[in-house]
């Protein structure tokens, strides 16, 4: 308790004897009572040009935004200060020592700090009585506050420093009485000492600034405090000693943007005579991207792959409150050859600007904030691009021109090496509307369908065209997919290609066009089937020697008839390939007439095979001599713009039941 006193009473004697110095110091300055004041701030926050101030304090900042200097409660550690667009300043103590109650506070102390954040402690020797630390949520350009009342006193035993901790500070604006300095530096210029013995009043004041440049968001600015005087005791006190911290401000820097380009997978367009590049462009405000060596725009360079100059080279200062646009365009290749993404982020936290994120080649970024740090990256990988035409087969023969019947293939409208080819021979050829084109995943029993379309475009230079442009990230991993058509409409029935087209992916090659599908009207179908006959007494034994073969029909009268009952009639079947391609699969059948022995109107001769026997190796009906049926031949391949003729007698009855 004896302790207690003691230490009491030399605290309030240290006080007086302050309290009376310092009044007689006022009264014999008191004309310098009207300059005092700006001994408590010694220099005026300034920022670099277009960036924005924010103060704390007492002073007037108009039309800096501003908050007041205050405390949450008196003996707190840590008070937040909001400003706008979600902008905030926290300050905090920490190793607090020898703290009196009550602080820290804001206040004017005796005269000697003026709207301060105060912290007052006793006289203990000890290198760190407090740690004040700083911390700002968004990236700033400068940062600094004032330090008022650090001196130093013979009778109260202290010397007061500040310390810098965070890198990057300095001191500035400490003042000179005379030819000497009121403090020294040490610790490299990280330390500030108050010089033995200089006490502050108004007319020698122990004010300073502290400032940092350019950090990222919450980074902590700290300093230190304590009294470093050796003479002091580091278990008692001989008077109490207060420090000051006002003006607090920082800067904030216009918006910034970096764009960056991104490919997954490879260029759609990768050759030597034809490179996908990729240039991107910020407009708006101050931007001129279309200037030459603007900043605000850059073409990638690299092949395969690879992105090379695939960002702006600085980041790009913006304006807040403007709308700027992001804009991609692909030199040498087209857009619907990638599927494009675009995210933005901001380094800054607590941000209200409202970062876009979408697929669209352009985009906008608009109410910006100071102190914003965004990066928007654009991505494109490449889509497969499948794509064809399904044409008219008809080598340009006219539909007046056409003839079902017509098979004279060596001249004539047929003499083409262009008709029925499956190959679209343009311009002679052209689309034709109707179809169906789907693309799946397999020929046979497909699970996957990835898109369908149907074929109704009535434009000259799209009919029958087809294109599917399909993010690689929706084929992915399948070796190859399918094509099929199917067409629901009457007027081309008559397929020259197949229906389903498999298609080998390879590798890092996405485009695949020509997968094109021919149809034909009925008239230009390839094969023409001619049937003659010849009657015969069924004893000639060469079929294909009989010179009398006719496509006229016979007469079955008695008299001067061409065929008599119980005679025969042989069969010339000619196939004749049109096509300029074979055809595979091919069976010929002939339906013998039969007498329908339950219908008594029925006056049907029936016809039965006859000799000579057919050749052998090319009919599968195993119809033998005296019977009826149908002549089948076994499949076969036709070869194109070929003729093939097949024979077989017949022997009518003698009467009609026969």
């Amino acid at each position: 308790m004896q302790q207690t006193q003691r230490l009491l009473d030399s605290i309030s004697t240290y006080l007086f004897s302050k309290y009376i110095c310092r009044m007689m110091a006022l009264i014999a300055a008191v004309p310098m009572l009207l300059v005092s004041n700006l001994a408590f701030a010694e220099a005026n926050p300034t920022c670099p040009s277009d960036h924005a101030v924010y103060y704390l304090g007492s002073k007037s900042t108009t039309p800096a935004p501003k908050a007041t200097l205050s405390w949450s409660a008196a003996g707190n550690a840590s008070t937040t200060y909001s400003f706008d667009s979600g902008l905030k300043l926290v300050l905090s103590f920490s190793d607090i020592n020898f703290v009196r109650t009550g602080y820290p506070e804001v206040s004017s102390f005796s005269g000697v700090t003026t709207n301060a954040l105060n912290i007052r402690h006793s006289s203990e020797k000890i290198d760190i009585n407090h740690r004040l630390t700083a911390t700002i949520n968004k990236p700033v350009s400068k940062y600094g506050f004032v330090v008022q009342d650090l001196d130093a006193n013979l009778s109260g035993k202290y010397t007061e420093s500040v310390s810098l901790v965070t890198a990057g500070g300095a001191f500035s604006n400490y003042t000179t009485s005379g030819t000497t300095t009121n403090f020294t530096l040490s610790n490299s210029s990280k330390t500030i000492t108050a010089n033995q013995w200089t006490n502050c009043n108004p007319t020698s004041p122990c004010n300073f600034n502290i400032e940092w440049g350019a950090q990222s968001a919450n980074t902590p600015f700290v300093t230190t405090h304590g009294n470093t005087y050796t003479g002091a005791s580091t278990t008692a006190s001989t008077g109490d000693h207060v420090v000051g911290y006002s003006d607090f401000y920082f800067c904030l820097a216009p918006p910034k943007l970096t764009v960056k380009k991104q490919l997954e997978g490879t260029r759609f367009n990768d050759s030597d005579t034809k490179r996908d590049q990729f240039n991107i462009k910020v407009a708006g405000g101050k931007l001129t991207p279309d200037t030459q060596g603007s900043t605000a725009s850059f073409t990638t360079t690299g092949t395969g792959s690879t992105i090379t100059n695939g960002s702006t080279v600085t980041p790009l200062e913006l304006a807040p409150s403007t709308i700027y646009t992001i804009s991609e365009s692909i030199i040498n290749g087209n857009a619907s050859n990638y599927s494009t993404s675009y995210t933005c982020t901001n380094a800054t936290t607590g941000s209200t600007t409202v970062m876009p994120t979408g697929t669209a080649g352009s985009f906008t970024l608009s109410n910006l904030n100071y102190g914003d740090e965004i990066t928007c990256t654009i991505t494109n990988s490449p889509n497969y691009v499948f794509s064809g035409t399904v044409f008219n087969d008809n080598g340009g023969i006219t539909d007046a021109q056409a003839d079902a019947t017509n098979s004279t293939i060596t001249s004539g409208v047929y003499n083409n090496s262009n008709y029925f080819n499956g190959i679209l021979n343009a311009p002679s050829e052209t689309g034709i509307s109707g179809s169906t084109i789907t693309l799946v995943d397999k020929c046979e029993n497909p699970t996957k369908t990835y898109a369908t379309q149907t074929l109704t475009s009535t434009n000259a230079s799209d009919i029958g065209t087809y294109q599917f442009n399909i993010a690689s990230s929706i084929i992915g991993t399948q070796s190859s997919v399918c094509l099929i058509e199917t067409y629901s409409g009457s007027a081309y029935p008559v397929r020259t290609t197949i229906d389903k087209r498999s298609i080998s992916l390879i590798t890092n090659t996405y485009s695949y066009s020509n997968n094109n599908f021919g149809r034909v009207i009925t008239k230009n179908s390839a094969i023409v089937l001619e049937k003659e006959q010849a009657a015969n007494t069924c004893t000639i034994t060469d079929l294909t020697k009989v010179t009398t073969y006719s496509k006229n029909a016979l007469s079955s009268s008695t008299n001067g008839a061409d065929v008599q009952p119980g005679q025969c009639i042989a069969y010339r079947i000619t196939a004749t390939n049109r096509a300029n391609m074979d055809i595979s699969n091919f069976i010929m059948q002939d339906v013998l007439q039969k007498n329908d022995a339950s219908n008594p109107a029925d006056t049907t001769v029936t016809s039965v095979l006859a000799d000579p026997t057919r050749a052998s190796g090319i009919y599968s009906d195993g119809l033998v001599k005296g019977q009826n049926g149908t002549i089948t031949t076994i499949a076969t391949v036709l070869t194109k713009r070929s003729i093939r003729s097949f024979y077989f007698n017949t022997q009518y009855g003698s009467t009609q039941s026969k």
